[in-house]
């Protein structure tokens, strides 16, 4: 649990920020911004653990040197 919860967390996070973001919208624009910048920031450092730009750019590499 504790690796799914290190690689993964951040990404749950994000979602649950959006859903919450989805349902305050129009009602308090304050808690609004506060929800849309944690989607935006715990989905950048989700996207970021999982690893998926280091893959890209270590398949670009290695196509590179071939």
């Amino acid at each position: 649990m504790d690796k799914w919860r290190a690689k993964y967390g951040a990404i749950v996070i994000a979602f649950s920020c959006l859903l919450s973001l989805i349902s305050s919208w129009g009602k308090n624009w304050i808690l609004t911004g506060v929800l849309g910048l944690g989607v935006f920031l715990c989905g950048a450092i989700g996207f970021f653990d999982i690893g998926v730009p280091g893959r890209i750019l270590n398949r670009n590499c290695r196509e590179r040197n071939e």
